[in-house]
């Protein structure tokens, strides 16, 4: 059994890496049959795995210690030569498109690759290198800016993720204090983040320009691959969550205003109950350690998966200094292999975010058996349907986390995933106003941010917290800055999950299937029809959302919060 620091690590040689690809890519356009081309595709996706596996380790060890120089280094060193991957990607595009085999190879892979390929085609050309380097460069100056907060809170130092404790305090004053000492960290790092944000619309807009594109929002859906719907697409789901799931998490909101027993819900109001909202009980390792158990009853295939990421090390899930925020879930082809990274902070957050990454890791360790890089992973909207969706597969397990606050805790996940949706769309509307008002000033944008927020947030009150009076407050969201336009993805797949919920209620046998089905699938096709395969219906459909939110609306109608309490 081989440990996760077993792995072998290096640093790949562009040239040796580039002169054996273009050898290979050479031979693919010159033999004459459609099996020395899958010999030759094979030879191929053996040294790009070699290059992810690599890279993902320098990201992931980055990740873990951003205050590591070593760490640094190495992961600039596979953001620079990134572009010269996508070069390489783009004559693998070329040489796949125009083989003469085109149809043999469509039987074997099936025709996803080519649409996933015609679309990479046009997200690069050789003369943005220099441009994706500096967009890198700059996610990278937001990630340390954000991971070297070290603020100062009732006698101790934490960063924001610890500071995140103190949000949900019982107490209203230390609830208070804490939202003011996390937005104080925002308010002295605010020309900076503007200037990190602006540069990034600057460099992003002049990429997309020299694709020949009007502005980077198509450019920023070609480049997450949306080959089945477009923004036309999106903003019509947007609007059908303005219209079905706002006026609900209205409803819940008030209804959280007389649970708490107060005249106004401030945003610093962020508990569900008087006493606070539920945490799970023990230590990192107990839950682990529950974890492991829950996945054994949940079925075979998990038990044997989850077993495999404790006994082989493939999790960080301790928050501490200069440890990137967040969770996310990363893979390492060469080992077939997925790792669960996430900040763990004494909150109820901590069981949903280990769930949510196990959702991913499991799809993609379901997948590894895809013959293509491209066919492991699937787009990103598809890639949340599994982990959002295992947030609720698991809720039968959940007293071994919560105990007697079981209820409680269920309740609050459904209430926060509901409301959850009109905040994805906020994000995404204020995305595609940025991108086609990309000369907008850093002012400017957050007036808009504060105009969307009446659309989609409308019950939000910041009382005098100041940095988000002031439009401020989705800087602290990462994926603005890094992954632009990947944030709908989580309504989209949510709408989704609930699905999947409905379908563990009536039959959780069927549901299984499903479910496991669609792990199996990876990205060997694109959303909706991956929809397709696990029999759920897609959230472009007018109908959809208003047919799913009623039944969670009912589920959440049929419970008195107040006995919760």
């Amino acid at each position: 059994m081989l440990k996760y620091s077993q792995y072998k690590y290096e640093r790949i040689d562009l040239d040796t890496f580039k002169k054996k690809s273009k050898n290979i890519l050479k031979q693919f356009n010159s033999v004459n049959s459609v099996e020395e081309q899958i010999n030759l595709i094979k030879d191929l996706e053996k040294i790009i795995a070699e290059w992810s596996t690599y890279a993902s380790i320098a990201s992931l060890e980055y990740s873990r210690n951003t205050f590591s120089e070593k760490n640094k280094q190495e992961n600039e060193y596979y953001d620079n030569i990134d572009p010269d991957l996508k070069e390489i990607s783009i004559q693998y595009a070329d040489a796949l498109l125009q083989s003469p085999f085109r149809k043999k190879l469509e039987a074997k892979y099936g025709d996803h690759i080519f649409n996933l390929k015609e679309v990479e085609k046009k997200t690069f050309d050789s003369k943005i290198k220099d441009l994706l380097r500096k967009e890198s460069d700059l996610c990278n100056k937001y990630s340390e800016l954000i991971a070297s907060a070290k603020i100062n809170f009732d006698g101790e130092t934490y960063n924001l993720t610890g500071l995140g404790l103190f949000h949900t305090d019982p107490s209203r004053q230390i609830r208070k204090k804490s939202y003011e000492a996390r937005f104080k960290f925002f308010e002295q790092n605010s020309n900076k983040l503007d200037k990190i944000y602006d540069d990034l619309i600057k460099v992003r807009t002049k990429i997309a320009h020299k694709l020949g594109y009007e502005n980077y929002v198509e450019l920023g859906y070609n480049k997450l691959s949306r080959t089945d719907y477009d923004s036309d697409d999106v903003a019509n789901y947007r609007k059908q969550i303005v219209d079905y799931v706002v006026p609900i998490a209205t409803k819940l909101h008030n209804q959280r205003k007389k649970i708490l027993n107060l005249d106004n819900l401030y945003f610093y109001d962020s508990i569900n109950f008087k006493e606070g909202d539920p945490k799970p009980k023990g230590t990192l390792k107990h839950l682990v350690s529950e974890a492991q158990k829950m996945y054994k009853e949940l079925s075979t295939e998990t038990g044997v998966f989850f077993d495999m990421m404790v006994n082989e090390e493939l999790m960080d899930l301790e928050n501490r200094k200069g440890k990137r925020g967040g969770g996310f879930c990363t893979a390492f082809p060469m080992y077939e292999r997925p790792f669960i990274f996430a900040n763990f902070n004494g909150t109820d957050h901590d069981v949903t975010v280990l769930t949510h990454e196990a959702g991913h890791a499991f799809q993609v360790f379901s997948s590894r058996m895809q013959p293509l890089q491209e066919y492991h992973w699937p787009t990103l909207e598809a890639c949340e349907i599994h982990s959002m969706s295992m947030e609720f597969i698991t809720w039968p397990w959940m007293d071994k986390f919560f105990k007697e606050e079981t209820d409680r805790f269920k309740y609050l996940h459904m209430a926060k995933s509901l409301s959850f949706l009109p905040y994805g769309a906020c994000v995404d509307h204020f995305q595609h106003w940025v991108y086609e008002n990309y000369n907008a000033s850093p002012k400017e944008r957050k007036e808009q941010w504060l105009k969307l927020e009446k659309i989609y947030l409308p019950d939000r009150d910041y009382d005098d917290l100041n940095y988000p009076k002031q439009g401020g407050i989705w800087q602290g969201q990462l994926h603005i800055y890094q992954m632009p336009f990947y944030y709908i993805d989580y309504t989209l797949a949510q709408t989704c999950a609930f699905q999947f919920w409905m379908k563990f209620n009536r039959d959780k046998k069927i549901a299984w299937e499903e479910y496991y089905r669609l792990c199996r699938k990876g990205g060997s096709l694109p959303f909706t029809k991956l929809l397709d395969v696990a029999n759920l219906k897609s959230p472009f459909e007018d109908g959809t959302l208003k047919e799913v939110i009623q039944e969670i609306s009912n589920w959440l109608d049929g419970i008195d919060p107040n006995t919760l309490n």
